[in-house]
């Protein structure tokens, strides 16, 4: 299932990020995958049967990036703890790494400020 962050708060320590589906029973499985053609980074729930995954789109990038370091929180009741290491982890892969399409990694690096 496809779940979508339509919605972010940003409180002094958090980034609280809602969803219309329920998240309840989701655990993070700790990856994240990029959707380069739909400009968006999946980020794994699992319920101990299935995966969904935690859509962000591109709207919502200057948010992630403006507040790095922040706890990321999904609908009040889900904390992602290894959120921030596995975004890191990608967003290094991606910079300069032509494989995700010029247009792609163009945006990630002004996005994110990579160099």
């Amino acid at each position: 299932m496809r779940i979508y962050v339509n919605e972010i708060k940003i409180t002094d320590d958090s980034i609280k990020c809602y969803t219309e589906e329920s998240t309840e029973g989701l655990q993070e499985a700790g990856q994240m995958l990029v959707d380069s053609d739909n400009y968006s980074f999946a980020y794994i729930l699992d319920n101990g049967q299935s995966y969904s995954y935690l859509i962000f789109v591109q709207e919502t990038w200057s948010m992630l990036h403006e507040n790095k370091g922040k706890k990321i929180i999904i609908n009040d009741n889900l904390e992602l703890e290894q959120f921030e290491s596995e975004f890191n982890y990608i967003l290094d892969n991606i910079q300069g790494n032509l494989n995700y399409g010029k247009e792609f990694v163009s945006v990630v690096e002004d996005t994110f400020e990579l160099e």
